[in-house]
């Protein structure tokens, strides 16, 4: 009878051990995983007078659209700086609304200069992190150039190099040219002229 209950007693107590264990086979629970995005954006030189276009796009691993918000900014740079220190001041900025597709936005009319612009994705769903980027860009000759070169500001534009003393160093190469040719014709003929005449008693 001893012997009875105590095996009852271990069977309960074995029992009271498993338990708890037994949850742990089932499916876990599956937590939504973070999706990293890249933004890319396209700022092309521009001359002065036309507006800045810039593209920009942000993609992901994942067959769900990226949709959220992306804020630009334009700010003045420094050629001789690095793109950390690059910013100065902010000249232009803009909110747009992100949709899963590339978009081209249409900027500001910027003086001749060096700028870098920024980009900031805000993703809707919390399932993606969010991106950041950045691109620099060149506003140049071109337009309302302000009668000055784009290299040298101490030399005018003259829209153009000079062609008429090209011109003018083919026109005198054609003609000495002819010249040299005629005087070899004209020697030539004399020569021979000279020759016929020695001939004759």
């Amino acid at each position: 009878m001893r012997r009875l209950c105590t095996v009852v007693f271990l069977l309960g107590l074995l029992g009271l051990l498993v338990m708890p264990v037994a949850p742990a086979g089932a499916d876990p629970i599956v937590e939504p995983e973070s999706i990293p995005t890249s933004c890319h954006i396209g700022a092309p030189n521009v001359t002065v007078g036309d507006r800045v276009r810039l593209r920009i796009e942000v993609s992901s691993n994942s067959n769900i659209p990226e949709v959220g918000t992306v804020e630009l900014a334009i700010s003045t740079a420094s050629a001789r700086q690095s793109a950390r220190l690059a910013a100065r001041g902010v000249v232009w900025t803009k909110t747009i609304r992100y949709e899963g597709t590339p978009v081209v936005v249409v900027g500001p009319k910027l003086p001749r200069g060096q700028y870098r612009v920024t980009m900031a994705f805000e993703p809707d769903n919390e399932a993606f992190i969010p991106c950041h980027n950045a691109a620099r860009f060149r506003v140049g000759a071109g337009g309302d150039t302000g009668g000055e070169d784009d290299d040298n500001p101490n030399l005018p534009n003259t829209g153009g190099p000079e062609r008429w003393p090209l011109f003018v160093g083919l026109a005198l190469l054609v003609a000495g040219s002819g010249l040299v040719g005629g005087s070899r014709r004209f020697r030539g003929a004399a020569h021979v002229t000279g020759s016929h005449r020695t001939a004759l008693p």
